[in-house]
């Protein structure tokens, strides 16, 4: 695995930067049915990835576009991640039958692990 799986993007009018992705690149946008607030960018069939916008907060995984990455093991991963130079800065997170474990890379961009299942 170690794919990147989709690009997250917050923003303070969420409903202002899907509608300028729309637009101007004809993606597809839809609202998330349940919390937290986000909204899906679909860019289409083919090679690529897509992308979701939440409401900005003051969290610290906020205000930066982060990478999440699927991954085998969180455990192991996380243990490389702070290895190489990188650091958790978020407790484990179980949602939508899946587990999340945020981190920084040496440079403070935000990488989000998940572990599917």
């Amino acid at each position: 695995m170690n794919r990147i799986i989709h690009v997250k993007m917050t923003s303070d009018e969420p409903d202002r930067i899907t509608e300028f992705y729309r637009r101007t690149f004809d993606w597809k946008v839809t609202k998330f049915p349940d919390p937290p607030d986000g909204w899906r960018l679909d860019s289409g069939q083919g090679p690529g990835i897509n992308c979701s916008v939440y409401r900005s907060s003051d969290s610290p995984m906020d205000r930066h576009i982060s990478l999440a990455i699927s991954v085998d093991s969180i455990e192991e991963v996380a243990a490389r991640v702070q290895e190489a130079g990188g650091r958790i800065i978020h407790d484990r997170i179980r949602a939508f039958g899946n587990t999340y474990l945020y981190c920084r890379d040496p440079d403070g961009n935000i990488i989000c692990l998940v572990q599917f299942g």
